[in-house]
């Protein structure tokens, strides 16, 4: 109990004065006492319903098997490789704190700016906003200045530097749709397939760069709606069904596959890849969110609907993202 209460404590610490439309007048005036017993109770329920605690720094166990050497300083590898495994999951914001830590831990790192930059961009989700472009520039060129380790790691910063530094085209087009909302301009996405394509050349048996590579052609897909034979996002699930089948437990293969397949005419293919995901990685909201989400959307096909457990669940993250409300809890 002393320990729950710390944390508690600790965590109400840095409340920040308003979340999502909350006045802070409403904030400051919730008494203090009974932040600390939602927190308290928070704590007691996260222990007793899941288990599973929030990972310790390095452990993968809770968001699915990566693996991403790099030429940093060995006692940050663990810690990216998990960066590296919330990024494939979209679980942008705590990915950005570990490669934030990476950075901090190892300051010579050039691939925990990549990774920096990688949180900004979102390429089948909403795209930056001005303020957020900005800052996976900045993080980018920060990745530039730097002596990267190995020329694989170049690769990947130089692709996404083009990325950040292609100019958006005069003419607007049509706009691409994700079960996210509209996606970003074509052109970048372009660009950075094309670069990504030259590095899965150089490195066609680097498990990491085929994925990401793959997923730069989904991307495409995403950003290009009048294809109506989705011929992009077949093909980057030829690669990812391939990849798959390589390490059953890579949380963005799977999850890619997803995305691939989240059409009416192609749903049944994506079927076992909804399913495996929220397995994969339990500790990620996103990961059940797809789960949930494409098993609710398509649930006439051979009469399939959410589990049981996965409907148990997510009541219980509901109930618990009620709990932590005003201390600004992960999204979902």
């Amino acid at each position: 109990m002393q320990r729950a209460a710390s944390a508690a404590a600790k965590s109400f610490s840095s409340l920040r004065p308003s979340h999502r439309g909350v006045p802070s007048k409403v904030v400051r005036s919730f008494p203090l006492r009974a932040f600390f017993l939602i927190g308290v109770a928070g704590s007691l329920v996260i222990g007793h319903v899941e288990s599973a605690a929030v990972p310790e720094p390095g452990d993968l166990r809770a968001a699915g098997k990566v693996e991403f050497p790099v030429s940093c300083a060995s006692s940050v590898q663990s810690e990216f490789s998990r960066g590296v495994a919330l990024l494939h999951s979209f679980f942008y914001e705590e990915a950005r704190r570990v490669f934030t830590s990476v950075a901090e831990r190892d300051p010579k790192c050039a691939m925990a700016q990549w990774g920096i930059a990688m949180t900004w961009w979102h390429p089948i989700w909403t795209p930056p906003n001005p303020d957020e472009m900005s800052a996976g520039k900045a993080a980018i060129e920060k990745a530039m200045a730097m002596n990267a380790g190995t020329e694989r790691e170049r690769g990947f910063i130089t692709a996404l530097n083009v990325y950040y530094n292609s100019p958006d085209s005069s003419s607007a087009g049509p706009v691409g749709q994700s079960c996210h909302g509209p996606v970003g301009p074509r052109d970048r996405v372009i660009a950075y397939e094309k670069a990504m394509h030259q590095l899965r050349d150089e490195y066609p048996d680097d498990f990491e760069v085929q994925t990401f590579y793959a997923f730069s052609v989904l991307a495409v897909g995403y950003a290009t709606p009048n294809d109506t034979s989705l011929s992009k996002q077949l093909e980057a699930a030829t690669i990812f069904e391939k990849l798959w089948k390589q390490n059953a437990n890579h949380p963005g293969v799977v999850h890619y596959l997803i995305h691939c397949y989240d059409y009416p005419a192609l749903a049944q293919r994506g079927l076992a890849a909804a399913q495996a995901y929220a397995s994969i990685a339990p500790w990620v909201p996103h990961a059940d969110h797809c789960e949930w989400s494409f098993s609710r959307r398509f649930a006439g096909i051979r009469g399939h609907a959410p589990s049981q457990r996965r409907r148990s669940r997510r009541a219980t993250r509901a109930r618990l993202h009620g709990l932590f409300l005003f201390a600004g809890s992960p999204g979902h």
